[in-house]
């Protein structure tokens, strides 16, 4: 019944048809054409077109429906032929639907292109349906995108160098690298490439629980010349078991991890929370743990912040604080990624300082590459921008600061107060911090804190050698000339005469009338 009606509408709309197109020619063949009828004719002829199309379009849509719910055909070319049928028929959320279905079926993107949804590319959902779905580049993903291949370079760049500490560059450098394939990774979900490289799913998720033991044992190496041993593989151990508890997702095939980035909205990794919870807590801890190897470091060293003739202080109290504010960062996108907070900007403010870091290490990396170095003496960063260019210090005033600076060290030792730091000895010498710090590093030619280490060293070195007995202990000789503990001595003392304490009073043993005094500068 249902068809037979069809048909008479049918008929009554083509005879309509032809009787409009019959009156239509005749009114040309008229002498006195009426311009109005004309128009009113054609009006009338698209109007019998639109309701044909209409028409035909509706019953395409009614035998798509019903092969696709009779699954008589190809369910895939189903949903592609409805989301287009549905779009010339402007029903942007029925076009949508089929599209969808499409694509997770097929994992076909293209059919995102406006010109085949010309209908509807303007409405809402259809905008909404391209922002979900269809890979675009942007400033943001071109950003990461840089970094993350910057990054990389710099990996390279610093492991190509001819370092006397291999094993710290490495790990300053694996910091960069983990850091940087992780915004690398995250670009691609930013521009949603990642459907295009299903393959890439939780590739970088377990580096997160690296940056902290990296970090740490970077600071332990070059503040403490810390050697490795097989115990130190448990901080491994959290990467270790996230690696194989994401195994059974690494082995899926491509369609599968598709369909999690293709419905990344229902998909939630299950133990996320517990993951979330013990990468904050890694983080604290490492941060907690770094900040205290630097905090007993710059005690013994008593560089006031931003004190620039000490490059290595600063490059570390600068890369801690950055890493300081990832942590804080992170805790943020945790609360707004389990709705704690609902604050959207927090969820890219990780991201912010990440790449931050990277640019930061690169930048130093380029500017002061012996900061990487072990036993490269550094030269005062001051000299890369010019700081004395318009210094007021005459040269005789320099040479008297310069001579006063040696009555404090040789008569008075100064140098073996614990406190010292350059503000004390500029107050001293009874001028300006600026001045004290040019009258070192032109006179001398090295920083504060490698200055007050040189005359230490020579004082440690005379009471070894005028020791006959070995009365004193290591301990006892690194107090008596101004340090804090063992271990800065040793790597101090060591730095100097490229021989730890013990080794020297070995070399004495050997030769006691040896004397091997150092020159003052």
């Amino acid at each position: 019944m249902r068809l037979i009606t069809q048909k008479i509408v049918l008929f009554f709309v083509a005879t309509l048809f032809n009787v409009t197109t019959i009156f239509a020619f005749d009114s040309f063949k008229e002498p006195g054409l009426d311009i109005s009828s004309l128009k009113e004719s054609l009006d009338s002829l698209l109007q019998v077109q639109v309701a044909e199309d209409s028409l035909k379009t509706e019953k395409l849509i009614t035998l798509n429906e019903a092969a696709l719910k009779n699954k008589v055909s190809d369910s895939n070319a189903l949903h592609k032929s409805l989301a287009l049928l549905y779009s010339k028929k402007k029903d942007a959320d029925k076009a949508s639907e089929h599209a969808v279905e499409y694509m997770k079926a097929t994992q076909d993107l293209s059919i995102m292109n406006d010109h085949i949804f010309s209908d509807i590319k303007n409405t809402d959902q259809f905008k909404e349906l391209k922002r979900t779905y269809q890979p675009k580049l942007g400033l943001l993903p071109i950003i990461y995108a840089f970094t993350g291949f910057f990054g990389f370079f710099i990996f390279v760049f610093l492991n190509s160098k001819k370092n006397s500490d291999k094993v710290g560059v490495l790990l300053i450098s694996l910091f960069v690298l983990f850091h940087s394939l992780f915004i690398l990774h995250l670009s691609l979900y930013v521009s949603r490439y990642n459907l295009k490289f299903p393959h890439a799913l939780f590739a970088s998720t377990p580096f997160s629980f690296l940056y902290g033991p990296l970090l740490y044992f970077y600071f332990k190496r070059v503040v403490q010349e810390y050697r490795f041993s097989w115990k130190d593989l448990i901080h491994l151990l959290p990467s270790v078991g996230l690696v194989i508890y994401l195994i059974p997702y690494y082995g899926m095939s491509s369609y599968d991890k598709f369909l999690i980035m293709f419905e990344q909205a229902k998909f939630t990794l299950p133990g996320t929370n517990a993951i979330i919870a013990i990468k904050i807590l890694s983080l604290g801890l490492y941060a907690w743990a770094t900040f205290r190897i630097y905090n007993n470091h710059y005690r013994d060293v008593r560089v006031i912040n931003n004190d620039n003739v000490n490059v290595r202080i600063i490059w570390q109290r600068n890369i801690l604080t950055i890493f300081t504010a990832y942590v804080v960062a992170y805790l943020l996108y945790a609360l707004a990624v389990t709705r704690v907070i609902d604050y959207p900007p927090f969820l890219n403010l990780q991201i912010i300082v990440m790449v931050i870091m990277v640019f930061y290490i690169a930048t130093i990396s380029f500017l002061q590459p012996d900061i990487f170095r072990g036993d490269v003496q550094l030269e005062d960063i001051s000299k890369l921008f010019n700081k004395y260019k318009k210094s007021g210090l005459t040269e005789s005033y320099s040479n008297e600061l310069k001579e006063n600076l040696l009555t404090l060290m040789d008569r008075e030792q100064v140098y073996k107060l614990n406190d010292i730091s350059l503000d004390a000895l500029s107050e001293m010498l009874g001028t300006t911090r600026h001045n004290a710090s040019q009258v070192i590093n032109e006179h001398f030619n090295m920083s504060f804190y490698d200055l007050i280490n040189y005359f230490r060293i020579n004082e440690a070195k005379r009471i070894l050698e005028a020791d006959k007995n070995r009365n004193f202990n290591i301990i006892d000789i690194a107090y008596e000339v101004g340090y804090n503990n063992k271990v800065t001595f040793n790597k101090a003392f060591k730095k100097q005469l490229e021989l730890t304490p013990t080794e020297y009073i070995r070399s004495l043993k050997k030769n006691p009338s040896k004397e091997n005094y150092l020159k003052r500068a």
